[in-house]
This record gives C-alpha cells, structure tokens and sequence, in this order.
C-alpha cells in the first residue's frame, strides 16, 4: 500500500478511527525510545507494588473531565 492510498484510507475514516491511528503513531514513533521505556517499566513497577487507581476514583475523574467538555 502506497503513503497516497493510507492517506486516502485515512482521510475515509470516522473520528475515532483516526484517533486510534493517531494512538497507535504516537505508540509506533516512541517505543523504542529508552526514556519511554523506563517511564512504562516506572509505572508498571508502581502498579505491581499496589500504587493503582480504582474504578471509583477513574469514575469521578471520568465525570469531571466529561463536565469540563473532554
């Protein structure tokens, strides 16, 4: 597949297609980078010694975040 044809392909996309193709660039341009790994091997580590957010409190951010319009 050519750049022209992704980019066509792209552009016949709804939003939140585009969004989960813009996720999945931002993914694919810092996954080899060693800060970011060490971030997400910072915050894994965090998680498994307990350090988690629960569902209310991912609820309450949720709900403030949707009164704020994002």
């Amino acid at each position: 597949m050519s750049l022209a044809e992704v980019k066509a392909s792209i552009a016949g996309m709804s939003v939140e297609e585009r969004l989960e193709v813009a996720a999945l660039i931002a993914h694919l341009n810092r996954a080899e980078d060693p800060g970011y790994q060490e971030e997400l091997a910072r915050r894994m580590s965090a998680m498994d010694s307990g350090r988690k957010t629960g569902a209310t409190a991912l609820k309450k951010l949720h709900d403030g975040l949707a009164a704020q319009g994002r």
